[in-house]
């Protein structure tokens, strides 16, 4: 150990010292924070981060050690007063995290458990839970920054120092989650360079210091370029040991939850792409519970699990892959003689773009965004394993799918080792009023001709009959179908099929197997029995034979109650049509005798909970905390080596230095919280520019008392609930509005008052 370090030196001491605290406090903070996604305020983290390094580099560098003593209890004092003002807070907090990190784990493990806090906090708002994860997280910055200082600084162990950490580290990492690529950079650059100077450190802290102060920047030069070069998806995606590991617990969890259930051998909720129809006998079911759903609503829901395309007299089958890439990318479209579609004749060729990344079973709740959205809740228990169960007007896109993958227009495939799906569904978006504008109805339109091609296919063998069928239904009489008024053509012919149907079969679950080389639907009419399959399939050829695009749907039909769990047995398998509405979508109808076939747009709206669509859909990845180590015990402590008291002049430096430090981190925050703010109300989308401009003066009103100008807030439910595309001008105006009432919060206030509303909060 040196004993005479002149001023220059213990200055260098110093501020690798607080380098290297700064890394290992930001780097273990943040791979938990990336690693689950808390919600936090990144910023105030960081500039926790910025003020502890220093603080505390200056604390434990104190060579008195009364002083040190009693700065020790003071930091402790105020967090423990800040502890006990926050508690309220901290506590939410504290249940967020808990719910995020067993969330975490159990979507990792591919398990279906779930923490609810709801019952302990009521319902809050993604801003309240990122307030308290933010608040939970300043004091837990204090404590590791403590933790790491000690072990550093005053204990001079780098095995310690690793061996204190790295438990935050390994929580996540267990589980296969990996934390943010620049703070696992800093964590294990920290560790490098600790490891590099691990002797010295202990004997030499002026070359310590030294190598510390050279490697460093050299090191940040080198991950930087690395970082350059290595795309981060990379690293964020795993490799194929991991995707092998997913593989392995996702197969032993499918056997465990006994993901071949009845309903998938009869093929009502088959595992496959393909439905094999010859198999079709008696139906058996164990009583097993196949989903498990909650939704925000009571009533009758069906989930749609997979729908077919192509009948084979012995099943149905999905379309090819390369067909979905032209209904993506675009083909030729040749008018078929049965779709009346334009005045273009049967023959002719068209080329037809495709919808990109639209996806057509969105395009009911896009129709109709005056429909409330309802948050449901769907875990497979023991139906097929490959699909996601969704409910009708489905609202959540491609882009804010987690765990589930659309294929094509048939379905939602589920993830690996994800079990459970938060899905929101506009489900009284109505055909009656809904229609779609804008590049969403361009984008049905390319895809309506791609419906005209592929859902209208009936077999050659079969027309005879099937057209024959139609005739007989058009002399058939039968009641009218009632409907509302408006009720689309082919809503009403498709409920006049099932009718029909009812009064040439009965409903049987013990009908036979159709004979070895017998077409299904022909078994079907000749027995004059059957059940959801039989009059599905048989529904849908008929309406294919009117030029009416139909296809047949597999899945499960429920009973919610509002806030509640239900269970789904695997009786309740079923199929049923969907038929396509021009501007609109597919509308599923039903048509197996005795089944509620009524849908939530066609019955009296209900008061329902006010949903939020802003929340997280799917699994929520999550958070982990562990409880920061305490330091060793005293007598446990290995003897620390005598060190020549610092120089008084030191302090005289390092305090102002802690000072600025401090202050040009607050300054730092504000410049860039105005940079956000600029480019958030500048952007392309004035809508959503505006909607920026509101919620920033929601949190200025928030914090002064006052209210959001009565003006800005028309323009912004105008941007947010209406199909409005605002203009420039309007965008100023709301700006306009925005400056002067921000102006305005900030004169109000006092001078105290004012540096914390712009440097603090970052509010002006």
């Amino acid at each position: 150990m040196n004993e005479n370090l002149t001023l220059t030196r213990r200055t260098a001491v110093a501020l690798s010292d607080c380098l290297m605290l700064f890394l290992g406090l930001y780097g273990t903070l943040f791979c938990l924070i990336t690693a689950f996604h808390l919600p936090v305020d990144y910023q105030t983290i960081t500039a926790a981060c910025l003020v502890c390094a220093p603080l505390f580099t200056a604390v434990f560098a104190l060579p008195w050690y009364w002083a040190r003593a009693a700065l020790y209890l003071g930091c402790a004092a105020a967090v423990a007063v800040t502890a006990w003002r926050w508690l309220d807070l901290l506590t939410l907090g504290g249940l967020v995290l808990a719910r995020q990190v067993v969330n975490t784990f159990a979507w990792a493990l591919g398990s279906s458990v779930t923490l609810d806090i709801t019952v302990l906090t009521g319902e809050t708002t993604l801003g309240d839970e990122a307030a308290a994860i933010t608040a939970l997280f300043l004091l837990l910055a204090v404590a590791v920054a403590f933790w790491i200082g000690w072990l550093w600084q005053r204990m001079r162990s780098f095995w310690l120092t690793f061996w204190g950490t790295f438990p935050l580290l390994a929580l996540p990492l267990s589980v296969t989650v990996t934390p943010g690529w620049v703070p696992l950079l800093m964590l294990l650059l920290f560790w490098g360079v600790g490891l590099l100077v691990r002797q010295t450190n202990k004997t030499d802290l002026s070359g310590s210091a030294k190598t510390v102060l050279m490697v460093l920047p050299l090191c940040v030069l080198l991950l930087t370029g690395l970082g350059a070069v290595l795309p981060r998806e990379d690293y964020e995606q795993t490799g194929w040991a991991a995707e092998a590991r997913l593989e392995i617990i996702d197969r032993l969890a499918a056997v465990g939850r006994g993901a071949a259930s009845a309903g998938a051998d009869l093929g009502l909720a088959s595992g496959s792409d393909q439905i094999d129809l010859s198999r079709v006998g008696p139906l058996g079911f164990d009583g097993d519970t196949a989903l498990r759903v909650r939704s925000q609503t009571t009533g009758h829901i069906y989930l749609r699990g997979f729908s077919s395309a192509v009948y084979t007299g012995g099943g149905w089958e999905q379309l090819s892959d390369e067909v979905y890439q032209q209904m993506r990318e675009g083909w030729t479209f040749t008018v078929p003689d049965t779709a009346a579609i334009s005045s273009l004749k049967s023959g002719t060729e068209v080329p037809i773009d495709g919808i990109g990344a639209y996806q057509p079973i969105n395009f009911p709740a896009m129709a109709d965004a005056n429909a409330d959205s309802v948050r449901i809740e769907v875990e497979n228990v023991g139906a097929a394993d490959r699909f996601v169960y969704t409910p009708y007007q489905l609202s959540t896109t491609p882009d804010r799918m987690t765990g589930a993958e659309f294929v094509g227009d048939a379905y939602l495939a589920r993830g690996t080792g994800v079990w459970t799906h938060i899905l929101y569904a506009r489900e009284t978006a109505s055909p009656l009023r809904a229609r779609l504008t804008g590049d969403a109805a361009q984008m049905e339109q390319n895809y309506r001709y791609f419906v005209y091609e592929n859902y209208l296919q009936l077999p050659d063998e079969l027309r005879e009959e099937i057209t024959a069928l139609v005739e007989n239904m058009e002399t058939w009489d039968g009641q009218a179908v009632s409907a509302e008024p408006g009720t689309p053509y082919r809503l009403l012919l498709a409920r006049h099929v099932g009718g029909y149907l009812a009064s040439i079969a009965v409903y049987d679950p013990d009908t036979p197997a159709a004979p070895e080389g017998t077409d299904f639907v022909t078994h079907f009419l000749d027995e004059g029995r059957g059940y959801c399959m039989h009059f599905a399939t048989t529904a849908t050829l008929m309406l294919r034979s009117m030029g009416i695009p139909a296809r047949y749907v597999s899945g499960y039909v429920a009973d919610t109650a509002a806030g509640e769990w239900v269970d789904v047995p695997d009786y309740n398998a079923h199929a049923w049509v969907e038929v396509y509405l021009a501007g609109y979508g597919w509308q599923p109808v039903e048509v197996t005798p005795g089944y509620d076939g009524t849908f939530a747009w066609e019955r009296e709206p209900e008061e329902t909970p006010e949903p939020s669509e802003t929340q997280t859909a799917g699994p929520t990845p999550a958070p982990t905390h562990s409880q920061a180590p305490r330091p060793t015990q005293e007598a446990e402590r290995p003897e620390e080596p005598e060190r020549e008291p610092l120089s008084p002049w030191l302090w005289l430096l390092a305090i102002p230095a802690v000072l600025a430090l401090a202050a040009a981190g607050l300054v730092l925050r504000r410049r860039l919280a105005a940079r956000s703010r600029a480019r958030k109300f500048g952007q392309a989308d004035f809508n959503r520019a505006v909607i920026e401009m509101y919620l920033y003066m929601e949190k200025v009103a928030a914090r002064t008392g006052g209210a959001v100008d009565p003006a800005l807030e028309a323009l912004a439910k105008k941007a947010a609930f209406s199909a409005h595309v605002l203009t420039e001008p309007e965008r100023e105006t709301a700006r306009t509005l925005t400056e002067q009432a921000a102006d305005a919060a900030d004169q109000s206030r006092s001078r105290l008052g004012r540096l914390a509303f712009r440097y603090i909060l970052g509010l002006y």
